[in-house]
Order: C-alpha cells, then sequence, then structure tokens
C-alpha cells in the first residue's frame, strides 16, 4: 500500500497531507458536499438497507466521484475491535488506489491519532498474504534477502489519508508495526523445509546486521558445555543442529533488561509420541512464539526505544531418530535439574526452561515467554483469546492494560502449588514433564516453566496455541500465521520505558 509505506520512507509529511485535503475540498463544489451528506443520513437512518455501500457522486464538472461509505458496528466489541475488523476487511479487499477521508471523524473514547494507527495497522495486515512464487529462491538467496519479496502487502494499490490534522507520526509508528507483524506471519507461513534452524538462525543475524545490535548463536558444542539438556534432548533426533540464538539491544545504557523467550519448534512431529495426521497438520506454525517476538523486538527496535532488550530462541526440530528422546529418559538441563521426560510431545517446556535460564544468567530481571505451548490452553479459552501467566501483578496488570490497548484477548489462567505437585511425581528426576492425568494442562506446563524462574525475577508467560494462526481464510484475514500478540508484546515495553 503504496502511501501508507511511502510516510515511513519520510516522502510525505504533514503539510503535503494537509494539501491534499485542502484539494479534496476544494475540487469538491457545494452541491457535491449536499448530495454525499445526503447520501450519509440515508444510510445511517437505514433507507439504504443499513449497510456498506458504494455510490456515484456526481461533482460539478469533474465527473463522478465513487464513495463508500463504512459503516461501524461496535456491537459488544470496542470500538479498537470495530475499526480493526472493518479496515482489516478493507485491506483485504482492496484492488486499487483509494482515499480515505478522515477529516470530522471522531470517536469519544478514541483521538484521531490512535483511530488512523489502528486503521493503518488493520489494512497492512488485511492486505497480507504469502508469496509462493518466491518461496524456492529462499536456498539460494536465504529469507532475510527475500523478506519483502515473500510477503505481499498490495504494492500497487495507494491508499491516502485525508485529514488537515498532522498523522505522519501516527502513519509512521502505524506502518512500522504492521510491516514488522507481517514478516512474523511470512515467516510462520514459510514451509518447514525450506526454515531449518540454520536458516532462521541466518535470518536473524540479518536482522542484528542491519540494526547494528549483539548477535550470538550457541550451537552444540556450546549448548552441552552449558548443559542444556532439555534444548539438546528435543533436537537429538534431528540432522539440524540445535541453535540458542540472542540478540541484544541496548537502548539505555545501564538500564535493568527484559528478555524476550520466544519458542522455535520448526517442526514438531510429537517425537515418540508421535502426533496423528490431524494434529500433525500446521506443525510449522510451532515457532511462531519466536516469529511473533522477533517482530516485536524489530518493532521496539524501529521505535528506538531506551530499553535494555534481549531476545532468546531456542530453535531446534522435534522429530523421530534413533537418538530421539524416548520416554522415561531422564535429561539435566542449564539450572541444574533434571527432567524425566514422560511425554516426548510436551518438548516446548524442555527448551524453554533451558533457554529462561539462559536469560537470567545474562541479567534479565524481567522476562516474557512467548509460546505455542499447550493444546489445553486453547480447548479453554478458544482460537481468538490467549492464555497469560505471571508471577508479578504489576507486570502482569500492565500487560493486559496494553493487550486491551491493542485490542488483542489475553485471558488470565492460574498458577498454583496443586500443579506444582504434579511435576513431582518421579522417582527418577527432580521434575517430570507432564502431568499424567492431563487435566489442568496449560496451567501444569506454565507451571514447569515457573520451576525454572528465580526469586525477584518478574515473569510473564502467554500461551498461543489457538491464537497463532487464522485457521480458514475470511473477509478480514487470508489463512496462516497471525502474528498475534507481536503487537501487544512491544507496545508494553514500550509504555514501560
Amino acid at each position: 500500500m503504496k502511501n501508507l509505506s511511502e510516510v515511513k520512507a519520510k516522502e510525505i509529511q504533514s503539510e503535503k497531507i494537509h494539501e491534499k485535503y485542502t484539494e479534496f475540498q476544494a475540487a469538491a463544489d457545494v452541491e457535491f458536499w449536499k448530495k454525499l451528506n445526503f447520501c450519509f443520513q440515508n444510510m445511517q437512518s437505514g433507507a439504504a438497507g443499513g449497510t456498506e455501500q458504494l455510490i456515484g457522486v456526481q461533482n460539478g464538472t469533474n465527473g463522478i466521484v465513487p464513495v463508500r461509505f463504512l459503516k461501524l458496528r461496535k456491537g459488544r466489541n470496542s470500538w479498537q475491535e470495530c475499526l480493526n475488523d472493518t479496515f482489516r476487511s478493507l485491506g483485504r479487499e482492496l484492488t486499487g488506489n483509494c482515499g480515505i477521508l478522515l477529516e470530522g471523524f471522531s470517536l469519544r473514547e478514541l483521538p484521531l491519532e490512535t483511530i488512523t494507527e489502528i486503521l493503518v495497522r488493520a489494512m497492512y495486515y488485511g492486505a497480507y498474504s504469502f508469496r509462493k512464487e518466491r518461496l524456492q529462491e529462499i536456498t539460494v538467496k536465504g529469507v532475510y534477502s527475500l523478506r519483502e519479496e515473500l510477503k505481499d502487502e498490495k504494492e500497487s494499490c495507494r491508499v491516502t489519508l485525508i485529514s488537515g490534522a498532522d498523522l505522519k507520526s501516527s502513519i509512521k509508528k502505524a506502518a512500522d508495526y504492521g510491516e514488522c507483524i507481517n514478516y512474523a506471519r511470512m515467516l510462520g507461513d514459510i514451509p518447514s523445509n525450506y526454515l531449518h534452524t540454520s536458516e532462521f538462525t541466518g535470518y536473524l543475524k540479518e536482522l542484528a546486521k542491519d540494526y547494528g545490535i549483539e548477535f550470538e548463536a550457541l550451537g552444540k558444542k556450546e549448548l552441552s558445555t552449558l548443559h542444556c539438556g532439555g534444548i539438546l534432548g528435543v533436537n537429538s533426533g534431528s540432522k539440524e543442529e540445535a541453535v540458542l540464538i540472542s540478540l541484544y539491544y541496548e537502548g539505555e545504557k545501564g538500564a535493568p533488561i527484559t528478555a524476550l523467550v520466544g519458542k522455535g519448534v520448526m517442526f514438531d512431529s510429537g517425537g515418540y509420541h508421535l502426533k496423528s495426521l490431524s494434529s500433525m497438520e500446521g506443525m510449522k506454525y510451532d515457532m511462531c512464539g519466536a516469529a511473533n517476538l522477533a517482530a516485536a523486538f524489530e518493532i521496539v527496535l524501529r521505535q528506538k526505544s531506551k530499553i535494555n532488550l534481549l531476545l532468546l530462541i531456542p530453535a531446534v526440530e522435534n522429530l523421530i531418530g534413533p537418538d530421539a528422546l524416548r520416554m522415561g529418559d531422564v535429561i539435566t538441563t542449564m539450572s541444574g535439574k533434571t527432567v524425566e521426560v514422560y511425554n516426548t510431545d510436551a518438548e516446548g517446556r524442555l527448551i524453554l526452561c533451558d533457554a529462561l535460564t539462559y536469560a537470567q544468567k545474562r541479567g534479565a530481571g524481567r522476562v516474557l515467554d512467548l509460546a505455542t505451548l499447550t493444546n489445553s490452553c486453547r480447548k479453554a479459552l478458544g482460537d481468538e483469546i490467549s492464555g497469560i501467566f505471571y508471577n508479578d501483578e504489576t507486570t502482569g496488570e500492565a500487560f493486559l492494560a496494553e493487550a486491551k490497548h491493542q485490542g488483542e484477548k489475553v485471558w488470565r489462567l492460574p498458577l498454583d502449588q496443586s500443579y506444582h505437585r504434579l511435576l513431582y511425581r518421579t522417582q527418577t528426576a527432580d521434575l517430570i514433564n507432564y502431568a499424567p492425568e492431563g487435566d489442568g494442562g496449560a496451567s501444569v506446563a506454565a507451571c514447569f516453566l515457573e520451576e525454572f524462574i528465580e526469586e525477584g525475577t518478574a515473569w510473564i508467560h502467554l500461551d498461543i496455541v489457538g491464537t497463532s494462526v487464522n485457521r480458514s481464510a475470511d473477509r478480514k484475514q487470508v489463512k496462516g500465521a497471525s502474528g498475534v500478540l507481536a503487537a501487544s508484546v512491544a507496545a508494553f515495553l514500550i509504555q514501560q520505558v
């Protein structure tokens, strides 16, 4: 969408937006505005069925101007959700140039700058689709160098926002969010045979290089030295090398460090507890936690936030092989705690526990992890609400408030000693990775992770199994990775500075 991305490239200044509005206003004669108002009143009163409609309005000698009224249906939703749905749909169906007249538009609850940010981001989201025709080039050029070509955002369409207000910074900020979230969706949509741990490592290495920040990739040798039995154990059935990837951005020298930890299982077969055909469908998306946090991290970089931020991605494949984990195996984690593997398909928590320990060893006093962790969370909350667990009320409530502001639905689930006790039912290790009863699975998994959180560390765990993927195409979006919570995480970090 040209004009929106052009603002990001600083080709449109606020004066030009004002000039565009002035031109529009001057070009339309009095009769045009009367006809426009008449059509609007008819639609508002329901004379035209009360639906969105495209009409042609005669504008003096300038010919017919096609005008579409977008009717906002709030219902039980917030205005953020209403605007989001409306403009995602517009972005999805857009086939040509359009102008959006914002002059005079207002909502009591939202300033024009916020409205602008919502609609720009929503149009980026609706416009996105994956370009499968560029897929084979990955093996030659790499994912990062192709990341613009692998996503289609309807670049041939020109969208102009018409307003006398200075909306330049709002548009640029929203374009940054929209682009980065679509990068996450693009990464999730890539088939796993084109995106192994090495390709994902290369993507993040190039990202760090572009922004001039610190990059580190710990391979099998380094992980063995650090006793990362979780990461190495899960990956032991794969011919690909396990990697613990880290990027570090220092926005404020001497400030506390916040760590983002994203689950990066590039494909999950379930291991020897092999998934069924239906359960294995979409397991390339088991790295969406990593992809979405990479997007949140890049948004923070683009906003030049004064925060010290560490991104950690444990990247593995959970496959079957001669050396793969078996039921009953005991592994030693980086923390020194031992874990009995009761279920090889409860692998996400095994790689995350090592990464959480490493985050704290690197000095993080606040840690947020994002993972497609448990189907139990999806069963409890469905496909539109993510689960959240936290050990610090102030930090958790701040995130919930920001998620609400971003229009992303999150619901708190419990951490409790009753779930911790289930993890101690092992005769051979300190912990077991799965509660055989299967009840309260999302909370059991979260409590397993909490076992590796040190006293004094503020921690948030987000479970996105249900929300990580748009499971079917609709009027608002294509089928595929959703980029869920990338916006909320980024905004939370930026607001916390």
